[in-house]
């Protein structure tokens, strides 16, 4: 593999990367709808599984901003080795 071959595939999944974190957002969007409906749903509710249900979606919303930092930190050192190699 030539460095331009090299050069052209970690910027390719730098751009698959940002790619994947936009779809990830857009789920995040997606749940943080379903929280809400479901908060009014369950308004006032004792049961511990719904409840429970509330807890799992904040969950969700949590390890998507983590995937997401991960994300940005793997664009971050692609781009850095990038540098690197000229």
């Amino acid at each position: 593999m030539s460095l331009n071959e090299v050069k052209r595939t970690i910027q390719d999944g730098n751009q698959n990367a940002r790619s994947a974190k936009t779809i990830l957002e857009q789920v995040d969007a997606e749940i943080a709808a379903v929280k809400e409906l479901a908060q009014v749903t369950i308004h006032d509710s004792q049961d511990e599984d719904a409840q429970a249900g509330i807890k799992i979606l904040e969950g969700f919303s949590r390890e998507i901003e983590l995937t997401n930092r991960r994300i940005d930190a793997a664009i971050e050192h692609a781009n850095t080795y990038l540098g690197t190699i000229g």
